[in-house]
């Protein structure tokens, strides 16, 4: 299954290789993982760059989470009645 980034995510990431804090701020806020990116950004460059990739990739804006509701399935007609098919739904037509 691809990944698909919105343009957001991308510069995100080329903030993130720059300026790892940063990149975690924007994406989620002053928080627990703005702190932990800082404490692994002075630890080294690349423990934060990698927690700062890790972050926008996890909370990806073009992804449907399985896990908050984002895919919905209901039954699909099939030629025969007697069987039933499931399929996904898009909500957005």
């Amino acid at each position: 299954m691809a990944t698909t980034y919105s343009g957001r995510d991308i510069a995100l990431f080329v903030i993130a290789f720059f300026f790892p804090p940063l990149a975690v701020l924007i994406k989620r806020g002053c928080g627990a993982d703005f702190i932990i990116n800082i404490l692994l950004s002075l630890l080294g460059a690349i423990p934060g760059i990698i927690h700062a990739f890790y972050i926008v990739h996890k909370y990806n804006e073009g992804h449907e989470d399985l896990e908050r509701g984002g895919l919905h399935y209901q039954q699909v007609p099939a030629e025969e009645p007697t069987r039933v098919t499931y399929g996904s739904s898009n909500t957005n037509q």
